[in-house]
């Protein structure tokens, strides 16, 4: 995972595909370093965490997007 996570707003300038992308590899991720916490391999347990609140964003982000329903 990068060390500078993007925020919100810089997500929002991002095609929807891409966004979609980042997201699956970001659950991937996650569920990988959750695996490793597990195992205890790992010592830095909080980037679950920072994954976590990522995958929130861009949730967020591609929720903002679509269409409003009527």
């Amino acid at each position: 995972m990068a060390a500078k996570l993007p925020r919100a707003q810089e997500l929002r300038a991002l095609p929807e595909p891409e966004l979609r992308a980042q997201l699956e590899a970001l659950r991937q991720q996650m569920w990988r370093d959750q695996v490793k916490v597990k195992e205890g391999s790992v010592q830095q347990t909080h980037m679950v965490r920072l994954s976590r609140r990522q995958i929130a964003r861009l949730q967020t982000v591609l929720r903002e997007q679509r269409p409003k329903r009527s």
